[in-house]
């Protein structure tokens, strides 16, 4: 039943998402039609450079929505976890000026070996859990990433040096939309977290004083679906 009405859950905000972004596109395209015929009339310009601000931001808060309101589809390739991580690591400092001081260390001591997942569906939750550490504070504290190999998965840690998350709060962090910070949507660790069990790996967070400590638990590969009867 749970399962049920998760389904279904899911398919609404689907539904509400694609109808609002196809809304959101035609008044982008409206104001960026605007903007270049105001010409030369400033006054006019900074009114249409403030609604494609608006729109963008929207744009970013519906793409995050329909990332935890559809199915996940699995694209498998063979990924190097430790360049994997590097690599995401690399492309989320690039996208924040100054850069988040932000370690990363390989503890596997294992021969090389590559896994089988979906790149860009992992990429969204690594990237969640950097987000998450980046904005446990002001200014964003350091941050120390590591993945190791764990007998028949890899674990992927983002530890933060903030200020901690209450104990009353941390348990609310699996029920989506629970926790916002301003100008948020609460869902970054939803998705963090379906994109995770999608490979039938999990999500675990814990902080206990300062700091706090989110570990992706990824098999090396999916276990292969169930035959149907």
């Amino acid at each position: 039943m749970a399962d049920a009405l998760q389904a279904s859950f899911e398919h609404l905000l689907n539904q509400v998402a694609h109808d609002i972004r196809n809304h959101m596109f035609t008044m982008g395209l409206q104001a960026e039609l605007g903007q270049r015929r105001c010409g030369a009339l400033p006054e006019v310009k900074a009114h249409f450079d403030a609604i494609l601000t608006q729109v963008d931001a929207l744009r970013r808060y519906l793409d995050e929505l329909l990332l935890f309101s559809r199915p996940v589809k699995l694209a498998l390739a063979n990924v190097d976890p430790a360049v994997f991580v590097q690599d995401q690591v690399r492309t989320f400092q690039s996208r924040h000026s100054g850069g988040p001081e932000i370690s990363v260390r390989n503890d596997s001591t294992a021969p090389a070996r590559r896994a089988r997942w979906d790149p860009v569906a992992l990429g969204y939750a690594v990237n969640a859990l950097l987000d998450n550490a980046f904005r446990s504070a002001d200014p964003a504290p350091r941050i120390a990433v590591s993945v190791r190999a764990e007998g028949d998965q890899v674990a992927i840690e983002v530890a933060d040096s903030g200020p901690g998350i209450p104990p009353d709060v941390l348990p609310k962090l699996a029920v989506p939309m629970a926790v916002r910070r301003a100008g948020a949507l609460g869902l970054g660790l939803a998705v963090a977290r379906k994109m995770t069990e999608a490979h039938g790996g999990r999500l675990e967070i814990s902080s206990a004083g300062l700091g706090t400590t989110a570990r992706l638990l990824v098999p090396w590969e999916p276990a292969a679906p169930a035959p149907q009867p």
